[in-house]
């Protein structure tokens, strides 16, 4: 709980620092990467701790995303759209994984797939609720009892507190029991059989959380973009924060919304000077694979043990050299 504690105020200095330093574009940007980072940590949570790999996922976060569009025509109540985005989403995931989780490996991305295409063509035919390919607008406005929230700063706040949350609530499910045996199961499942455990049962409840999450990230992206369209469902979103993931580092909480950061800063302001902004992310991507030692938080980690190892030996030597020294001396 010391280290929850600790991170949680680092996150939350920075949430509120960052505003002082950026611009009002930097600001909105950042509240998109907020989001971005929650839908990504969900993909990342069955990805590095249950190793499940989806092309899918985006299915779950156009799920959340209309739940708020469509609910938000004849609801107002802010708290209700988005606990409705979260209980569905769950339900959604928690049913299609008893089906999904059945599979392994590749066959687990393929229909994972399938799935993220079938909810992108459900969006896409039913023109008369969703809009169809010409998407449709928000017309819910977010208000949490204390007045409408509509300048740039207060989303920004809101998709923050709304990161921050969704960062305990991960930390604490993968340092849980449930967390550690799921872990444990993608480390080698046959043993965790072996001793017991229904393996089914633990991926399925990484998998329900996953896409709960990936819905709460949808219905704030609707407060936050005003629009929504069935490409939040289709496999190219969900190929894009797959990479987010993998450029981020798979197997950690921060990692996943650290890519989901580049990604977005790639996509924006490197944009503005080139068309062939994805060259330099698929470079990125193509370096971090073949030197294989994970994503961007994944070296950061490794230079930084480089780092202190060799500050260590250098102070065990000047130590040696001083009792040495010493001895001569006496």
């Amino acid at each position: 709980m010391k280290k929850l504690s600790i991170y949680t105020v680092l996150l939350a200095l920075f949430v509120i620092i960052m505003p002082l330093l950026l611009s009002d574009y930097g600001v909105n940007l950042t509240a998109e990467i907020y989001i971005m980072g929650i839908f990504a940590m969900s993909l990342g949570l069955i990805m590095g701790f249950a190793g499940l790999v989806s092309l899918g996922h985006g299915a779950f976060f156009g799920i959340g995303a209309y739940t708020v569009a469509l609910g938000g025509q004849y609801l107002q109540n802010t708290y209700l759209l988005l606990l409705l985005s979260v209980i569905i989403c769950g339900l959604v995931a928690l049913i299609t994984g008893a089906v999904f989780i059945r599979t392994s490996k590749f066959y687990f991305l393929m229909i994972t797939l399938a799935f993220g295409q079938l909810m992108f063509a459900l969006f896409w035919q039913m023109k008369d609720w969703t809009g169809g390919a010409d998407g449709m607008s928000v017309s819910a406005i977010m208000n949490f009892g204390f007045g409408e929230i509509l300048t740039p700063m207060a989303i920004y706040y809101v998709m923050g507190a709304a990161f921050i949350g969704a960062f305990i609530l991960l930390y604490l499910y993968v340092n849980s029991p449930a967390g550690k045996i799921t872990r444990g199961v993608m480390e080698n499942e046959s043993r965790m059989n072996a001793l017991g455990y229904n393996i089914r049962i633990y991926k399925l409840l990484a998998y329900s959380l996953s896409g709960a999450l990936a819905g709460l990230a949808g219905s704030l992206y609707s407060y936050y973009n005003l629009y929504v369209s069935p490409d939040l469902s289709g496999w190219m979103f969900s190929g894009q924060v797959l990479i987010m993931v993998i450029i981020g580092g798979v197997g950690t909480l921060m990692g996943p919304a650290l890519g989901s950061g580049v990604f977005i800063f790639l996509q924006n302001y490197i944009s503005s000077y080139t068309e062939r902004w994805p060259l330099i992310m698929g470079a990125l991507l193509v370096i971090l694979v073949l030197a294989g030692k994970g994503g961007i938080l994944h070296w950061f980690q490794y230079l930084s043990f480089k780092f202190l190892s060799r500050k260590k030996n250098t102070s065990n030597s000047s130590s040696a050299k001083q009792v040495e020294k010493e001895e001569v001396v006496s």
